[in-house]
């Protein structure tokens, strides 16, 4: 709980038509999800302006309501509100750098250890790993959700409260000086930098242009805070330059000068991923039961934070055991005839689609197995060539069936016959023809197949997933991998 007067107090140029003493429970930017007792933060987007919806958190029963100064006074109705009483206002510059401020203000109230991820892919399961890690030790809060923007960092930070130990962020870069503006509201004392591909390339042109938007997060370390980047990435070096004298670096990966040294991967079946781990001298075996070798980069992502946060070594290999990946990141379910169905359907790049193909592809035995692929956006010019080269690597991998899905399908089905599928197992699907890909799937494929989905977000392929599941005759329980 907070008062009106402490929000006058920390953001700049804020001005009050109200009482300062009065009491508000929370924050909210959701006028659909506001309650009685709460303060909205009109923010302005894209396709919306909270700003429009002012009657309805009035209804609600909201205490306060923050508006921007240039909508205050060319909205005279506005003006009745406070001489009425009937809400209190409080007049900002940009509701949006109100609350960054705002955000800002309550983790340096509780200064919790920070711990900030950023990357082109892995950052939402290496968090989850992270605070899989840390849990057993300390009072852990982690981003929710994606909440990963200039919008979802501080709605993150105002869940902070005195009994949390460790902040662990997702940062996400749609666009250039992203990462700066998420590290001016909260500094990592630990930062790391999974890795950099190519998804958002058509927003930011080049790779090089995305290096050195993750590299941001480098500079914003705290004095002797650490960097955690990954040694087999090829802007690894590049990295490492940014590097100030008074920070350390902890780097992994398989590469041999990696401090944290993978080696000796293999995959069981369709269970995970054995491996050996080297550090300090000493060999670990870890088995984690998640399919994938990137999947392994994001365990050594997270066992370095836990090194880092004294968690010990053999606890760690004990505590991966039992993680389970988040939804729709290489989830699987057992169907009916033995079928298994692997959605890994959260989101998609070339880099990523490649790793999620080659995964499937390396479960051993004799399986039927399907790649259904989905439109991966944001790549810029460069979309024909890269939906071009998945088809052809999942032609390469020896997938029995390939289904392209979406705009860009005519070119993964041209990409794999190109490689050298069979035509009748080559299959492209728009948008609206999800029912087609599932009545294919139901009717054609035999026993012991292997279904895979990937694909961008917007193309919500979890939905192809979701009927699939829904006719499971044998009852049988999903599971993440």
């Amino acid at each position: 709980m907070f008062r009106l007067g402490d929000l006058v107090g920390v953001i700049p140029g804020a001005i009050l038509l109200g009482d300062l003493d009065a009491e508000c429970e929370n924050i909210s930017i959701d006028s659909r999800m506001i309650k009685e007792g709460e303060v909205f933060f009109a923010l302005k987007g894209e396709r919306y302006d909270g700003h429009n919806f002012i009657e309805d958190i009035i209804t609600k029963g909201a205490r306060a309501v923050v508006l921007e100064k240039s909508f205050y006074q060319t909205n005279k109705s506005i003006h009745n509100l406070h001489e009425k009483k009937i809400i209190s206002i409080l007049l900002v510059d940009n509701t949006l750098s109100a609350l960054q401020t705002w955000a800002h203000h309550i983790h340096s109230l509780y200064k919790p250890f920070t711990i900030c991820i950023t990357g082109s892919n892995g950052k939402t399961t290496t968090k989850e790993m992270i605070v899989h890690l840390l849990s057993s030790n300390y009072n852990v809060l982690k981003s929710r959700g994606n909440y990963n923007n200039e919008i979802g960092v501080p709605l993150t930070l105002l869940d902070l409260d005195v009994h949390h130990d460790v902040l662990v962020l997702e940062m996400a870069a749609r666009k250039s000086g992203e990462i700066k503006e998420l590290t001016g509201i909260v500094k990592p004392d630990i930062a790391i930098i999974t890795n950099v591909c190519e998804a958002h390339i058509g927003l930011f042109k080049s790779r090089d242009n995305i290096a050195s938007e993750k590299s941001e997060i480098i500079s914003a370390l705290k004095d002797k805070g650490t960097a955690i980047l990954n040694r087999d990435d090829m802007y690894y070096e590049y990295f490492n330059n940014r590097m100030s004298d008074h920070n350390y670096l902890l780097s992994y990966g398989f590469h041999q000068e990696a401090q944290l040294r993978a080696e000796n991967l293999r995959q069981e079946q369709d269970k995970g991923v054995h491996f050996d781990v080297v550090f300090e001298g000493k060999k670990y075996h870890i088995f984690l039961p998640l399919l994938g070798r990137f999947n392994a980069y994001n365990f050594l992502a997270a066992f370095a934070v836990g090194i880092k946060m004294h968690i010990p070594i053999e606890k760690m290999i004990n505590q991966i055991l039992d993680f389970g990946t988040p939804e729709m990141r290489m989830q699987y379910a057992y169907l009916k005839r033995g079928i298994l169905l692997i959605q890994d359907c959260y989101n998609s790049n070339p880099t990523a689609a490649k790793e999620a193909l080659k995964s499937v592809a390396d479960i051993p035995g004799e399986h039927f197995k399907v790649a259904v692929l989905g439109d991966m956006l944001e790549l810029g010019d460069q979309a024909i060539e890269y939906h071009l080269e998945i088809g052809k690597k999942a032609a390469e991998l020896s997938f029995d069936m390939v289904i392209g899905f979406g705009e860009h399908a005519k070119w993964i089905i041209k990409g794999a016959l190109g490689q050298g599928i069979d035509k009748e197992k080559a299959y492209s699907f728009d948008r609206t023809e999800k029912d087609k890909i599932v009545n294919m799937l139901k009717k054609e494929l035999p026993e012991n197949s292997v279904i895979f989905l990937k694909g961008s977000r917007v193309m919500q392929m979890e939905d192809i997933a979701r009927e699939l599941t829904k006719s499971n005759e044998n009852g049988e329980k999903s599971y993440n991998v």
